[in-house]
């Protein structure tokens, strides 16, 4: 069969194989016919290249008109090209890489945590999809390979990766907007219809947790968390989309924006214009540096907290001697204690390790304390103002409100994507209670350790488990317990290869080892010098030492602290959207996000330039 490969936007052939054919199919009075072929004719190309560009031309118009690739059938007769039959491609080999999960999962999720996220996951995809218009997605989105997450990339590039809608010229968007309303009327609607139905979702995990545990059997807790979860599962049918409309409305809007005012201006305009967004990540930053403010009044106490580790502090009851600071991080707690510190469900968040946010309080005091957030917020506050005068003043009137509505939905999906990861965090306190109210049964049945280890069996072998509820049954979830959690600590002590299957040589390590930059995407502007600091884990948070490079898989709300004390950022994953970009753009630090060597190539106390307009890091020492 031959087989041509074209760049989809120049139409020009990439690669070329011409088979050698030994029969050709044509029509006769009764139907077709075989003509067998050699020589000269069996190597002679099926297409010639002006047919080659009137497929590739019609290829691009049926995906245009469609908005999604298709599969097509088409054939030449009488001269002219013939479309026969289109439908959307949604089955493709999976390619296994770390590029769309290592921002939302940097380290290794327990094996009951990944059953429960797996398939809410992918129901919340479909639905997703459907509200966005696409086909029906039937492969995996991510997978678990040794306890990591990696995300199908030909999936992600596929589905998520694409232009709602592509213009050339303002005319070409005046054509459009009638079209475009009527395509995404959704996108307006779908803020309010998430609204609606949080309520019901927080009245519901508000009974869950109030919910008696004590007289229940292991089923009836099993149940009860099963039925925790699928609650979560519902409410976050809608989030994926929420996300998806979030990254196409950025897009679009900086499109659109260059089309305005040009290339050259249209970058810093963006980031003017969505300087400030009020979300919920930003009120809890505030509240901490508010404990902070509080602590910082009284000499004896901020004394303490930098001298104790935070664990002993609140341990040994020291912190009831300053009650008034004692009150408010209780207060703090009970409003934002679900914030979770990682992913995965197995790992206790602030209301079970409070001592993370006194090392939060600690890192925003070893820095000036004089600049507020109030008036951080309010210079944001007027750099958009004024992006917006600046922008209206440069566009046609008649284009106002279509660029009105547009910053205006890219400001709203920014603060509803932030706030729907913030509820949907609540979430996890509810199913650790019940998993581990289910593990202190299992470890009265001697299938357990510890009443956590729960987390290292599947959904399948758990049930199995408690359906037979036998002697033989528990120990053999116990040895599956045993061997599983092994595993999982051996898969958190190495480095996750990025591409699965891909083990990167000796030649090419050695390779990248001897330069002296590396590189990743742009995440803030500016140049910063510093001395490397890896922050892997929450542990390392209260080690951190002012002025030094924060280098990590990853950061996310929790992490926001830190950045007062950065002299810039590094991560190894990410992009211009992820939290770490935008928040070490609000605080004017120079970032570089996906770094792919960044956790390997650099250590503690080594000393690095970072430039986050060109995406580099140059290694100094």
């Amino acid at each position: 069969m031959d087989q041509w490969i074209l760049e989809k936007a120049t139409r020009t052939v990439r690669s070329v194989h011409i088979a050698s054919k030994s029969r050709h199919v044509v029509s006769a009075a009764s139907g077709t016919r075989e003509v067998h072929l050699a020589g000269a004719e069996a190597a002679k190309p099926s297409l010639i290249e002006g047919q080659l560009t009137q497929l590739a031309d019609l290829l691009v118009r049926v995906e245009t008109s469609y908005a999604f690739p298709q599969d097509i059938e088409w054939a030449f007769a009488g001269g002219k090209l013939w479309l026969l039959q289109s439908r959307p491609i949604t089955t493709i080999p999976p390619r296994w890489t770390r590029d769309e999960s290592a921002e939302r999962f940097p380290n290794v999720i327990t094996p009951l945590t990944w059953d429960f996220v797996e398939s809410g996951f992918h129901r919340s995809l479909n639905h997703s999809f459907a509200l966005l218009d696409f086909p029906n997605f039937s492969g995996k989105w991510f997978a678990m390979f040794g306890h990591y997450i990696y995300g199908n990339q030909n999936a992600v590039e596929l589905y998520a990766r694409r232009a709602p809608f592509a213009v050339r010229s303002l005319d070409e968007l005046r054509a459009a907007i009638p079209k475009l309303r009527e395509r995404f009327g959704w996108v307006q609607e779908l803020p309010v219809a998430w609204m609606r139905d949080l309520d019901h979702y927080l009245i519901m995990l508000g009974r869950f947790q109030a919910e008696p545990l004590d007289n229940k059997t292991p089923l009836e807790i099993w149940r009860h968390v099963l039925a925790v979860n699928e609650h979560g599962a519902q409410y976050f049918l809608p989030n994926i989309a929420i996300s998806i409309a979030q990254g196409s409305i950025y897009r679009m809007f900086h499109n659109l924006l260059k089309l305005a005012v040009g290339s050259s201006d249209a970058d810093v305009l963006f980031d003017h214009l969505m300087a400030w967004c009020d979300t919920k990540t930003g009120q809890i930053n505030k509240e901490l540096f508010e404990l902070a403010q509080l602590a910082q009044q009284d000499p004896a106490l901020t004394k303490q907290i930098a001298a104790m580790c935070s664990r002993d502090l609140l341990q040994r009851g020291v912190l009831l001697g300053f009650p008034e600071f004692h009150a408010r991080l209780e207060r703090f707690l009970r409003d934002h204690g679900h914030r979770e510190v990682d992913f995965d469900a197995y790992v206790a968040t602030w209301v079970e390790a409070p001592w993370i946010v006194l090392d939060n309080v600690r890192l925003i005091l070893q820095t000036p304390m004089d600049r507020k957030p109030a008036e951080k917020e309010r210079n944001l506050k007027m750099r958009a103002q004024q992006a917006e005068v600046t922008l209206f003043a440069r566009l046609p009137a008649d284009l106002h409100f279509f660029f009105h509505e547009l910053l205006r939905l890219a400001r709203i999906y920014t603060s509803l994507d932030d706030l729907e990861h913030y509820q949907t965090t609540r979430l996890t306190p509810a199913l650790r209670r019940g998993l581990r109210a289910l593990g202190e049964r299992l470890v009265q049945r001697g299938a357990l350790v510890n009443d956590m280890d729960v987390f290292f069996t599947h959904q399948s072998q758990l049930e199995r488990a408690l359906m037979t509820d036998s002697p033989e049954g528990w120990q053999e979830l116990s040895s599956q317990i045993s061997q599983q959690k092994a595993v999982y600590l051996a898969d958190q002590a190495r480095k996750p290869e990025w591409i699965f299957g891909q083990r990167e040589s000796a030649s090419v390590a050695s390779a990248a080892a001897s330069g002296d930059v590396l590189t990743g995407l742009a995440g803030s502007p500016g140049v910063a010098e510093g001395p490397v600091f890896l922050v892997l884990t929450p542990d390392d948070f209260a080690k951190f030492p002012k002025g030094a490079v924060l280098v990590a898989r990853t950061t996310n709300p929790t992490w926001t602290p830190l950045f007062y004390s950065a002299a810039s950022v590094v991560t190894e994953s990410g992009g211009p959207l992820s939290h770490g970009a935008v928040t070490a753009r609000e605080m004017r630090i120079p970032a570089v996000m996906s770094v792919k060597e960044s956790l390997t190539r650099l250590q503690n106390g080594q000393r690095v330039r970072v430039d986050g307009a060109a995406g580099r890091v140059e290694l100094l020492d």
